[in-house]
């Protein structure tokens, strides 16, 4: 790696889900891609919103011209999103095919709560997430260290595949709160300090400006590509762990 990112990147939750409004937990990739579990309608109304706002930040001087590029989790809530979004963002699909990163997948919650009701699961969950990051849920569910391995491999293959890029990653909660953990070097016990909400777009080098315990719609913000990129490429290799 060199001494800073070479990509700009964004990042954004799939929106609401009829897996969300069912409050079912869909965590395992041949549940997470069937169509029965895309986006409900206000998730299809959020992802093209969260499109709009990706079109507004593309149109900032310092990204004209640049390549923009698309990877979405395989799961149909992202695959969805991801569609939407980049139809609302003026992204030609010729040009701009939404493409499939395995890594950006669901964090397995485990055979123990796959498909059953979350009641008080992700809570509990969280809960020791932030005593250790090698705990994993439901039995044999994914540890937050697992998932932060992967998202550390797929960042690596990106700053390989391209070069001055803006890239959107659509993914899901639990991954993306431990992607921006990890790529912003902070305690992973801690990733649900990063929490997105439904359709939630934001630049991977600014944190959240709102209360995660709380609703709140956030927009992404101009931010360049090489700012702060210096200290955040190094965790490509090695994130701080529990």
């Amino acid at each position: 790696m060199g001494d800073a990112m070479r990509n700009e990147y964004w990042l954004l939750r799939h929106g609401r889900s009829l897996a969300n409004e069912a409050e079912i937990i869909v965590s395992k990739p041949e549940h997470g891609i069937e169509s029965r579990w895309t986006l409900a309608s206000a998730g299809e109304e959020q992802a093209t919103a969260a499109g709009q706002h990706l079109r507004q930040a593309l149109a900032e001087p310092h990204r004209l011209g640049r390549p923009v590029v698309v990877y979405a989790s395989p799961f149909s809530r992202t695959q969805r999103t991801a569609e939407l979004a980049s139809q609302a963002a003026g992204l030609q699909p010729e040009l701009v095919p939404v493409q499939v990163a395995e890594e950006l997948r669901e964090r397995f919650f485990g055979d123990e709560l796959e498909l059953q009701s979350y009641g008080k699961a992700y809570g509990t969950i969280w809960e020791r997430d932030a005593v250790s990051t090698d705990t994993s849920p439901g039995g044999n569910g994914e540890t937050v260290n697992q998932v932060s391995s992967r998202i550390r491999q797929l960042f690596q293959r990106l700053e390989q595949a391209h070069s001055g890029a803006v890239i959107l990653l659509v993914s899901h909660g639990d991954t993306l709160s431990i992607l921006q953990a990890t790529m912003l070097g902070e305690d992973t016990r801690q990733h649900r300090r990063f929490a997105f909400e439904t359709a939630e777009l934001r630049p991977l080098l600014q944190p959240p400006s709102h209360d995660p315990a709380h609703s709140h719609a956030a927009h992404g913000h101009r931010h360049g590509h090489g700012q702060g990129a210096e200290a955040h490429a190094e965790l490509l290799a090695a994130p701080r762990e529990a």
